[in-house]
């Protein structure tokens, strides 16, 4: 994880033809020491670039660290030249950059206004380069001239702060902040969502609303049409029972309402696809009156009442009612 900025100082290198150098060495190959003693490492200088490179921005050339010490206080931090990310170079392990002066610094090193050039990088707790973040000009090579700068203890103070803010005890390490700071991300785009809804998952109430009268239009007019199915179906069905003498014409509306509905309608085709026939054809003329005596059944309803599984009665019932 990174740390704090540290702050290394090199002596600019001679002027040659009265013009500022244009490479300089950033990182020492393999394990270096500062001028506090203190030592990092610098086993992998490929990744430090790639991670210097991660954020897209160019390196500053500043005066006395003032991106990492003023900047973050609003002060003013002007650039005197940049450093940019795509010609960091590793060269044998030593990480190198291009400088682009501008007129300021330029002036300012041809005018030996400052000696020495001091990167600023960041660390994990190993003491391992994790990246470079800027670059300034300096004249005090003493690391402890810059507190902000090479005091890893001044992550302790800041790093419980956060801690608090996210609402974490004073020990938590830094994987559950940052597991905490990735869970409030959620949320806080959770709920940015619900405030502005995706439009293509939602239409207009009236549009909505004109759907579904639609829909049910259809509907209905699917039901009337299996109605009307259903009724010209048992019509055919009752009229062609009484034309095979299975049904006396004057039962027909009765058989027609048992037919009402899908199921009466398998049924009443179900008997008569079984029933024999009861009628003569002299007795089935379409105003023929059923041969039987009130209160009484003929042969052919008895066989309509066994094969319905209805009694006399429940027959009689049903049939001086229609």
């Amino acid at each position: 994880m990174d740390t704090n900025p540290l702050a290394l100082n090199f002596q600019i290198p001679a002027l040659e033809s009265e013009q500022p150098p244009e490479w300089l060495p950033l990182i020492p190959a393999d394990t270096f020491t500062g001028r506090d003693q203190r030592t990092w490492h610098n086993p992998e200088p490929t990744s430090v670039i790639i991670a210097t490179q991660a954020p897209g921005l160019d390196l500053p050339l500043d005066i006395e660290h003032a991106t990492e010490l003023k900047g973050p206080k609003g002060e003013k931090a002007e650039a005197y030249g940049w450093f940019p990310i795509a010609e960091l170079e590793n060269r044998n392990g030593v990480i190198w950059g291009r400088i682009e002066w501008n007129t300021e610094g330029r002036d300012l090193i041809l005018g030996k206004k400052y000696r020495y050039y001091s990167p600023a990088f960041k660390f994990n707790a190993a003491g391992q380069v994790i990246r470079l973040v800027s670059v300034g000009l300096t004249n005090r090579s003493n690391l402890h001239e810059l507190p902000a700068l090479n005091r890893q203890s001044e992550e302790e103070p800041s790093m419980k702060l956060i801690l608090a803010a996210l609402g974490l005890a004073a020990d938590a390490d830094e994987a559950t902040a940052v597991s905490t700071i990735n869970t409030l991300q959620t949320q806080h785009q959770t709920a940015l969502n619900r405030q502005a809804p995706d439009l293509t998952q939602y239409v207009p109430k009236e549009t909505h609303q004109l759907a579904l009268n639609r829909a049910e239009d259809a509907e209905q007019k699917l039901v009337n049409n299996q109605t009307e199915a259903l009724e010209n179906s048992a019509i055919a069905l009752v009229d062609d029972g009484i034309e095979n003498g299975k049904i006396a014409p004057a039962n027909r509306d009765h058989f027609l309402g048992l037919c009402s509905q899908q199921t009466g309608f398998d049924q009443v085709k179900a008997l008569l696809d079984t029933a024999p026939k009861v009628m003569a054809a002299e007795q089935k003329p379409k105003d023929a009156l059923p041969n039987t005596q009130a209160g009484k059944l003929s042969a052919e309803e008895l066989a309509v009442c066994s094969q319905l599984d209805l009694t006399e009665d429940e027959f009689i019932a049903v049939r001086d009612d229609a």
